[in-house]
């Protein structure tokens, strides 16, 4: 490999981690870290699968389909495969992850400081440099992975370091919760890096072809080890994080995901640790809404075919994002948890079985068929948020095999496409 493509690689891969590790990346590790203590490692594991391997997965898939989301989807169905990009992108862009971040800087990064800071006016001055540092797609990457990304990874190196040296000294109670592996699979969720990742496999192409790299198999090979290199540092960083909240020296009555950190943090700069917090969250916050309000923003011009520009699709994003940002945290998780729920299945099912068998399966209709039972499968937990009262989709929730671990989904799924395949005998090879 030569040293220019060495150098792309590196600096992509930096790029994507900071893209990827936003607030819930920050504030949910070293939570999960303190209610498993002693098994912290089992819970890291569940996390890891969701979290990390599933988001490279969704990059990889991306990169050997085509250039954006839809080519994976169009493996299904193209009208489908717009459909389910349009759902992800609300859900990653302006209804879930950028209002999120807006909120999160708020609560954690400026609030702690100044007590009198207005939600609106940190929303506005927060996205006001979101939608600046965005208007170029062609220097997303430059920013992300020259600047940003390694600002970012020295602040996390400063948080996690000293500390493990504190925690090595910390005798660790028993857990309190069960199921460690499963929560942590199911707290990865909560990061909705598989759905960004789709998006941010967007960006990443786009930064290989503008170094040149134009050709499918070196675009591939630049990209899928860009990706290995982001799932890398995430994996210390994630690993540094779950060990720095499984000892730590502090009770887990009523202490929130920030409160922990922040006590981490002053354990080791005494009072200027509430800044050290403020500047990772501020600095995590906004790379991944960078990113993530540059590719929604693409989408948007692809989908209309250009009758949104690029720009106006820009302004249009974080205008919106503005408005439900201010509504704070714990609103925005409370309706994200029903939409995650249904869009995460559906999308991962559709990752795997191109993964797994688009090389050999060329027919559309066992992919087709399976993400509909998929979706059918997912729904029953979005009606159940929305009729509380009617036990019938409870019970016929927990008639299915692992509901209980959020995987309802899985056994329907591959049952769904090998019935398919049987079915299509000689014609898997016909589109």
């Amino acid at each position: 490999m030569d040293n220019r493509k060495r150098k792309t690689i590196l600096f992509l891969g930096m790029a994507l981690f900071a893209m990827f590790f936003g607030a819930g990346n920050l504030l949910l590790p070293a939570f999960l870290g303190l209610q498993t203590r002693t098994d912290w490692v089992s819970a890291f594991s569940g996390f890891s699968l969701t979290a990390i391997l599933a988001p490279f997965l969704a990059v990889f898939a991306v990169a050997i389909s085509g250039n954006y989301f839809t080519d994976l989807g169009s493996r299904a169905n193209v009208k489908f495969a717009y459909a389910l990009a349009l759902i992800n992108v609300l859900c990653i862009g302006p209804l879930i992850a950028l209002p999120r971040s807006g909120a999160s800087v708020y609560e954690v990064a400026i609030q702690p400081i100044l007590s009198n800071a207005q939600p609106v006016w940190v929303s506005v001055i927060f996205f006001g440099v979101v939608m600046v540092l965005s208007f170029s797609m062609n220097k997303l990457t430059e920013v992300l992975g020259k600047l940003l990304g390694p600002i970012l990874l020295f602040f996390l190196a400063v948080l996690i370091v000293p500390a493990l040296f504190i925690g090595s000294e910390v005798d660790l109670p028993p857990t309190i919760i069960e199921d460690r592996f499963y929560v942590g699979f199911q707290e990865g969720y909560q990061t909705m890096d598989v759905l960004a990742g789709l998006i941010f496999a967007v960006i990443l192409i786009a930064g290989a072809k503008s170094r040149g790299y134009t050709h499918v198999n070196d675009r591939i090979e630049v990209v899928v080890k860009s990706a290995i290199f982001a799932a890398g540092c995430m994996l210390l960083v994630y690993g540094g994080m779950f060990y720095l909240g499984a000892h730590a020296n502090v009770e887990i009555t009523n202490l929130s995901r920030s409160g922990l950190l922040l006590h981490i943090a002053t354990q080791q700069l005494g009072s200027n640790g509430i800044y050290l917090i403020s500047i990772l969250m501020i600095l995590a916050c906004l790379t991944t809404a960078i990113a993530l309000t540059a590719g929604s923003a693409n989408f948007f011009e692809r989908l209309t075919k250009g009758k949104l520009g690029y720009i106006e699709g820009i302004i249009s994003i974080t205008l919106v994002s503005v408005i439900l940002g201010i509504t704070g945290v714990d609103a925005i998780i409370d309706y994200a948890s029903t939409l995650l729920n249904f869009i995460y299945p559906v999308t991962l099912v559709l990752i795997l079985s191109v993964l797994l068998f688009g090389g050999t399966i060329k027919n559309q209709k066992p992919y087709f068929i399976t993400l509909i039972i998929t979706m059918v499968i997912s729904f029953i937990r979005v009606l159940i948020k929305w009729f509380p009262n009617e036990e019938v989709f409870t019970q016929l929730l927990e008639a299915l095999p692992l509901a209980r671990f959020n995987l309802e989904w899985v056994l329907p799924a591959v049952l769904t496409f090998i019935i398919t395949c049987f079915a299509l005998g000689r014609n898997l090879n016909r589109k």
